[in-house]
C-alpha cells in the first residue's frame, strides 16, 4: 500500500481503451491508486517487479503471454500480489484456470464499477489477513494468534456436487458432540440453496442472514439467540429460506461470523459450497481440516485431482487435507489403489454406500447417525469424528507440551485408522 493508505493497482489488457476506462472508473475512489498499465503478459511481469503493486487486474487473453501464464510467473515471484482475473469468457474452464495459476477473483467483462470496487478492496483486505508465504519468509502476522483459545474448524467439501457433503455435515457434527460433550456448532454454507435445515428437521426464522446484517455486534447473546437448537445439543445456523437473502451475505461476512464461532464453540463443522468463490474459499482458508469427498465417479474424481493442485496454489499443507471415498462401493469397477495413484493423494477413509438409508434419514429429517446407529455408514462416520477429535487432542497436547496419550488410550480412540493416518 503506498503512503497515502492507497491500494496501489496495476491494470493489465491488450486493448488500451479498456486500460483507460478502468483507470477513470478507479480515478475518484481515494483509497485506490493505478500505478501503471501494462498491454501484455510480458509487460504486466516486469512491471509487477518494478512498482510491485497490491492488487493486478489481468485479461486473461492477450498477446505476447496470456494471463494465466503471466499471474503464474507474477506469484512465483511475489505471491502477496492479488490478482484479480478478468475475461469475457464466464465458462467454468476459464475460473478453474484463473483460480489453479493463482488468482483471487474473477470478473466477467464488462465489469461493473460496483463489482470492480468490491473485488479490488475484497482481495486487498483477504490479502492482508490470510497467512501466507512472502519473500520475507516472516511469521509475524500469525505470531499473536491464540490457537488454544480457539475452537477447530471443520469444512466439508467437494468441488462436485451430488457427492453429500450436506448429509456428511450434519451427522459428523453430531458424532463429534455425542463422542466428545464439547460444544458444536454446524453451518449451512450453502446460502442460497442449503438444505441443512431439511435435514435435521429444523425450523426457524432466524439464520444466517441477521448476523451477517448485525456482524460488526456479533457476541454470545446473539450467537445464541440466531442458532438453532437441534436435539442432538448441537447449535445450528442455518441458511435462509430464499436464495435472494443468501446473496446478500459477503465472503467477509462469513469470515468474521465463523470467527466468532469460533471463539465460542469448540468445533464448528461448515457444509461447503462445491465452488471456488470467495465464500467458500473463505471457509477453507479458515478450516483446520478440509473432509474433502469424492465418490467413485470419474467427474468426481477429476474435479477433486483439479483442487488438490489448486489447493497446492493456494498454500494448504498436506495435512489440512483429508480425503474421503463417499458412498464407497466396490462394485463401481473403479479401485481405490487405482485413484490413489492418479491424483497422488490417499484416502484416509471410507464412509459406505446407504442410498436407501440415506435417503429415508433425508425425509425423516433424522439422521442417520441418530435413526439407524448400527448402520456401517453411521459407524464410518463416528470413525472419522474420532479420527477429527483425535487429531485435535494430539495437537492441543503438543502444543502445551504434554505427554502424548497411553497406547490403550490411542488404541480405543482411534483404531486401525488412526494408526493409518498417522503414517500418512
Amino acid at each position: 500500500m503506498s503512503e497515502g493508505g492507497a491500494i496501489r493497482v496495476l491494470i493489465v489488457d491488450d486493448i488500451a481503451d479498456t486500460c483507460d476506462n478502468l483507470e477513470k472508473l478507479l480515478y475518484f475512489e481515494k483509497d485506490i491508486e493505478v500505478i501503471g498499465k501494462a498491454y501484455n503478459g510480458l509487460e504486466a511481469v516486469a512491471q509487477a517487479k518494478d512498482k510491485q503493486p497490491d492488487v493486478i487486474l489481468m485479461d486473461i487473453n492477450m498477446p505476447e503471454m496470456d494471463g494465466i501464464t503471466a499471474t503464474e510467473t507474477i506469484l512465483q515471484h511475489d505471491s502477496a500480489i492479488q490478482v484479480i482475473i478478468m475475461s469475457v469468457q464466464g465458462e467454468t474452464d476459464y475460473l478453474r484456470r484463473a483460480m489453479m495459476a493463482g488468482a483471487r477473483e474473477f470478473l466477467v467483462k464488462p465489469v461493473s464499477a460496483d463489482d470492480l470496487y468490491k473485488s479490488i478492496r475484497h482481495v486487498y483486505t483477504r490479502g492482508q489477513s490470510r497467512p501466507r508465504m512472502v519473500a520475507s519468509g516472516s511469521s509475524a502476522a500469525n505470531a499473536d494468534a491464540s490457537p488454544q483459545t480457539r475452537g477447530k474448524l471443520f469444512a466439508v467439501y467437494s468441488p462436485k456436487g451430488g457427492v453429500g457433503t450436506s448429509v456428511i455435515a450434519a451427522n459428523l457434527a453430531i458424532a463429534l458432540r455425542a463422542m466428545t460433550q464439547k460444544k458444536v456448532a454446524l453451518v449451512d454454507g450453502n446460502l442460497t440453496l442449503g438444505d441443512l435445515s431439511v435435514m435435521l428437521n429444523l425450523m426457524s426464522e432466524r439464520t444466517i442472514v441477521q448476523l451477517a446484517e448485525r456482524v460488526n455486534d456479533i457476541d454470545r447473546d446473539l450467537l445464541n439467540d440466531v442458532l438453532a437448537t437441534h436435539p442432538s445439543q448441537i447449535r445450528v445456523l442455518l441458511a435462509p429460506p430464499n436464495p435472494q437473502d443468501g446473496e446478500q451475505v459477503t465472503a467477509e461476512h462469513i469470515g468474521t461470523i465463523l470467527d466468532a464461532l469460533l471463539l465460542e464453540y469448540d468445533y464448528v463443522v461448515v457444509d461447503t459450497p462445491s465452488s471456488f468463490q470467495d465464500r467458500a474459499l473463505t471457509i477453507l482458508d479458515k478450516a483446520e481440516r478440509i473432509v474433502l469427498l469424492m465418490t467413485l465417479e470419474m467427474t468426481c474424481i477429476k474435479n477433486i485431482k483439479l483442487f488438490l493442485e489448486v489447493a497446492g496454489l493456494l498454500q494448504y499443507p498436506p495435512e489440512k487435507l483429508m480425503l474421503v471415498l463417499n458412498k464407497a462401493d466396490n462394485r463401481m469397477g473403479i479401485k481405490v489403489e487405482s485413484i490413489e495413484n492418479n491424483i497422488q493423494h490417499k484416502v484416509a477413509l471410507q464412509i459406505a454406500n446407504a442410498p436407501y438409508e440415506i435417503a429415508l434419514s433425508i425425509n425423516q429429517g433424522v439422521p442417520i447417525i441418530i435413526g439407524k446407529r448400527d448402520h456401517r455408514a453411521a459407524a464410518d462416520i463416528y470413525r472419522l469424528a474420532r479420527e477429527l477429535a483425535q487429531a485435535d487432542a494430539h495437537a492441543a497436547q503438543s502444543a502445551k507440551g504434554g505427554e502424548p496419550a497411553s497406547p490403550a488410550e490411542s488404541a480405543q480412540s482411534a483404531g486401525l485408522l488412526g494408526r493409518l493416518f498417522r503414517k500418512t
